[in-house]
């Protein structure tokens, strides 16, 4: 029987899952809509479209393993198919928003450095690569990683069991430096964004200043386009890191036996992620954004009609 304080919790974590659903699915649905329309699907949509499927896998993963641990579900294969799940989406879904990043970067900034020129050539026919080839090349290490973290998770269980001191030391030492490993590989798409995001903040101060010299104003259709994606960057950077806390103190939480509080706490923590970034998307995307204003006055139509 859940208390009160698992009830709040199971409310909330359950808000937060339904809230990521139907961001998710109402960027999945315009685009396709549009795909079907314009026989297309330009590349900023293929990657929204992309990132969106996999946020709606960890949404599910995340609320999945949130009812086995309030229901205190114990089953070994249930347990690694969840691990699997949240390994795939959490891995595709950072890439994607990483891609994206990278994506908002070429194609509004403007440099004289080959290799960015030859990036920004070449994004559109190697865009599919780009998705699939890190994704792709990420598993060979993180299922391995996981396979240990769980073994020595287990031997540190079962010598807590036995109260033998020396064993629980060296598997909780191995443990913790397997997820910092963990952490360490998604340093590399945080560090690929947070780039991303600073060549855009010195692209918009160089185009402001050439505004600026040439006494035109400052509002134009390039600096727009600079600040909105610098706002889903960053936004994508602030949500990562509550993501990844979320991750830390449900790992942690696990590893130390503690009480399913902190469990909960964490992987609610996580929930945001996928349903605030994919909001914020929606807010700034000039399309996604007509298509929810639409839907929003059909919507309030639809009930002052029912209204008697």
């Amino acid at each position: 029987m859940l208390n009160s304080g698992e009830k709040i919790f199971m409310a909330l974590a359950t808000v937060e899952f339904l809230l990521g659903i139907l961001v998710n699915g109402f960027i999945v649905l315009v685009n396709c809509i549009d795909w079907v329309k314009s026989k297309k699907l330009p590349s900023n949509d293929l990657i929204l479209v992309s990132m969106a499927i996999s946020r709606i896998g960890l949404s599910c993963t995340i609320i999945w393993n949130i009812y086995l641990i309030l229901i205190s579900f114990d089953a070994p294969t249930q347990v690694r198919i969840i691990d699997v799940f949240l390994v795939l989406s959490h891995n595709s879904n950072i890439w994607f928003a990483t891609i994206l990043s990278i994506f908002y970067f070429l194609k509004i900034t403007n440099f004289s450095n080959p290799l960015f020129l030859w990036m920004k050539w070449r994004i559109d026919r190697r865009l599919f690569m780009l998705l699939i080839v890190p994704f792709i090349m990420s598993l060979p290490i993180i299922f391995p990683m996981m396979e240990r973290t769980r073994y020595y998770g287990s031997i540190l269980s079962r010598g807590k069991e036995r109260n033998v001191t020396q064993e629980v030391q060296v598997s909780k030492n191995k443990l913790i430096m397997l997820q910092v490993l963990f952490g360490l590989l998604s340093l590399i798409p945080f560090a690929l964004s947070t780039i991303s995001f600073c060549l855009l903040i010195f692209s918009l101060w160089r185009h402001t200043r050439q505004m600026q010299q040439n006494a035109t104003g400052s509002r134009d259709p390039s600096t727009e386009a600079h600040v909105r994606a610098m706002k889903a960057v960053s936004s994508f950077l602030i949500l990562f890191l509550l993501y990844h806390m979320g991750l830390c103190v449900y790992y942690w939480s696990d590893s130390e036996a503690k009480s399913k509080l902190a469990s909960k706490l964490g992987m609610s923590i996580m929930l945001l992620y996928p349903f605030g970034h994919s909001l914020i998307l929606i807010l700034w995307n000039s399309k996604l954004r007509q298509a929810s204003l639409w839907v929003w006055q059909q919507a309030l139509f639809c009930f002052r009609r029912g209204k008697p």
